[in-house]
């Protein structure tokens, strides 16, 4: 029996669930809802208002690809009617909104995961799998730099972009949150926080276009994160993470081994090449949606809850409330 599956929000992300849908079993989709009518999908029913999707399809689970400002009200209106939710990220623009959206689950009974794929990477899960063990050594610190290009035609194509009302802000939560989320899944608990935003490029947005913190963890280790959206062009994403005897880092799609900070560099696994979407997307949407499935069918483990989605959002928004305040911003304020 397939579970009956909607899509909401037919911008270009979803291009990249249906084709990980074509390729889960046991999936049909079977409605689509987007306000601009030309990109009707063939063969579903097709809506306009998500509100009067949820009420006239019974669906098992739908797949929300909208602006960030309607997570949490699609979210809500989808589970109060028993129907399951994959969310693409973030989860919520603000740290309030996600606590609410975490409720969600146990009020309505319901599976709520979020896309954050970069978990599912396999350099990533590599590098999981080295930290912690004796040829590693403790960990002492993590650098994250996130350095893309984005012209300003990119916001006036799609103004919500260069809203706070509608984005939540800029380059944090929506080029750098995978990032910063693999950040914490390596560091842990975090101690304190202190940042700074800015708009380097002068365009007229509301939205911050770089951003850099540096994070203290519970454990010791120190973090740095640089992040902009005023580079050349879109370079890979790095992470490199020092232990007292190994030196690991993620770079160029692919993770890195070696025990001279560098010099001298090991290639121990290289992430699949992206078989659709854009090439900074990575190839993990499919391993994320295929486990969020088996989640439902009660074989999935790995799946982001919404839960875990939310410890990005206090690191952003610690970030961001260290950068307004010029201070050190305590973990525990935010959480």
């Amino acid at each position: 029996m397939s579970l009956r599956v909607g899509i909401v929000g037919l911008g270009v992300v979803s291009a990249t669930h249906r084709s990980a849908l074509q390729e889960t079993e046991h999936v049909r989709l079977v409605a689509s809802c987007d306000t601009e009518p030309s990109r009707r999908i063939e063969g579903t029913a097709f809506y306009t208002d998500f509100h009067e999707m949820a009420r006239e399809e019974h669906l098992d689970a739908v797949h929300i690809c909208l602006p960030h400002h309607l997570h949490l009200e699609a979210t809500r209106a989808f589970a109060e009617r028993g129907t399951h939710v994959l969310c693409e990220k973030p989860a919520a623009m603000t740290v309030a909104q996600w606590l609410e959206m975490r409720l969600f689950e146990k009020t309505y009974g319901v599976t709520i995961a979020v896309c954050q794929q970069n978990r599912w990477n396999a350099s990533f899960v590599e590098l999981q799998s080295l930290l912690g063990r004796a040829e590693s050594g403790p960990m002492r610190g993590i650098k994250v730099v996130a350095a893309w290009a984005r012209p300003y035609a990119y916001y006036q194509s799609a103004p919500w972009r260069a809203s706070m009302r509608q984005a939540g802000g800029g380059c944090m939560i929506n080029q750098a949150l995978h990032a910063l989320d693999q950040m914490l899944q390596i560091g842990g608990t975090v101690r304190s926080v202190r940042g700074q935003i800015a708009n380097l490029s002068g365009y007229p947005i509301e939205v911050e276009d770089t951003a850099c913190a540096s994070i203290r963890f519970d454990n010791g280790a120190q973090g740095l994160f640089l992040g902009s959206v005023c580079n050349r062009d879109n370079a890979s994403i790095e992470i490199e993470v020092t232990c007292d005897k190994r030196t690991y880092a993620i770079k160029d799609y692919a993770l890195w081994s070696s025990e001279d900070g560098g010099i001298n560099r090991q290639l121990m696994v290289r992430d699949p090449t992206a078989l659709d979407g854009k090439t900074y997307y990575g190839a993990s949407h499919r391993l994320l949606i295929d486990d969020f499935y088996k989640t439902l069918a009660g074989a999935g483990s790995r799946y982001v809850s919404v839960e875990s989605a939310g410890a990005v959002l206090c690191l952003i928004e610690a970030i961001r409330r260290s950068s307004e305040r010029n201070e050190t911003i305590l973990w525990e304020e935010i959480t």
